[in-house]
């Protein structure tokens, strides 16, 4: 054989040997990708994310991370707060639910209202079915997030049927969430919650109302809450247009009632510290209204436009020294 035979011939067995180790260089990957496959876990879907929870879009777009979706609808976002968490309403074991979010959505605390009555007292004694909610009060005072549903037999609303109201508070502070009921049947002593204000920075004023036959507002006593949700006093709040009320400390509050006359009360036990006629030395009149009450320091400044019995109009002006009494 001669020279050009012999090149030609290690040529093949070179090119040979090149193929040979390229083949077992993609057996050893192939085999060290099966072995990785192998290896790796196949991945657990969660069974709830299969659960609808009725409003998904709110639930995803809140990114709510609820704990315990079993049998649990989400209906509507009720409220969003100054922390902006989020309360969310809906229903569990087909009763009320309530769920306190963060802006994150993480769950802060939820509630069912297992206990939510299924029938209303009448005036006659006899019982309806519960039909329908109705949110009357959504309001924060003072870190507190106070919601008031009544619970009425019919989509109506009518004033002088029966209800019964249910009054949530939501402790921003702690999160907590608490509840309580009362049957109102307009006519008879059982007050609803008529409203709900800031008393001063630490105190809450809520409003408890009787209504007449015919579903109006009759009477109304003011209650005051602490932060701690400690009643501090109360007194008589009647729907008057001549009639203004206001917090002169924590512990004391001003009236400015229908018959124009400033009273100075303590908040506990409701005695007065003084007594100003408004009225004194005026004229006889025919009508009149309370105008505007302004505290700046130890003086109260007290405007109130009045239509005399001659026909005349006057404004009636006044200056009173909060720590006496006494008029400048």
């Amino acid at each position: 054989m001669g020279i050009l035979g012999r090149i030609d011939l290690r040529s093949v067995i070179t090119k040979n040997q090149t193929n040979l180790m390229k083949l077992r260089l993609s057996l050893l990957v192939i085999i060290c990708l099966a072995i990785a496959s192998c290896s790796k876990k196949p991945i657990e879907k969660d069974p709830d994310d299969d659960i609808s929870l009725g409003n998904d879009s709110l639930v995803k777009r809140l990114n709510l991370k609820i704990t315990d979706k079993q049998n649990l609808i989400i209906k509507v976002l009720v409220f969003k707060d100054s922390k902006n968490n989020n309360v969310i309403a809906g229903a569990k074991n087909k009763k009320y639910w309530i769920g306190y979010f963060d802006a994150s959505g993480n769950e802060l605390k939820v509630k069912t209202y297992a206990d939510d009555p299924t029938e209303i007292p009448t005036a006659s004694g006899s019982k309806v079915p519960v039909g329908y909610n109705f949110y009357t009060r959504i309001k924060e005072v003072n870190k507190v997030v106070y919601i008031t549903r009544q619970m009425r037999e019919s989509q109506i609303n009518n004033a002088p049927d029966p209800f019964i109201e249910d009054f949530t508070r939501i402790d921003m502070n702690s999160n907590a969430i608490a509840n309580n009921y009362t049957s109102v049947i307009p006519g008879k002593d059982e007050p609803y919650t008529s409203e709900i204000s800031v008393w001063t920075n630490s105190l809450t004023a809520i409003t408890k109302s009787n209504l007449d036959n015919a579903g109006n507002i009759s009477s109304s006593i003011k209650y005051i809450y602490n932060e701690q949700a400690t009643l501090m006093g109360s007194f008589a709040s009647p729907k008057d247009l001549k009639y203004i009320e206001k917090p002169l400390s924590a512990t004391e509050y001003i009236l400015v009632t229908g018959n124009f006359h400033f009273i100075c009360k303590k908040l506990a036990d409701n005695s007065v510290k003084y007594d100003v006629d408004l009225l004194a030395g005026i004229p006889p009149i025919r009508s009149g209204t309370i105008g505007l009450v302004t505290i700046t320091g130890n003086v109260i400044e007290i405007e109130y436009p009045l239509n005399m019995a001659d026909g005349s109009s006057r404004n009636g002006y006044k200056k009173i020294d909060s720590t006496t009494g006494e008029e400048l």
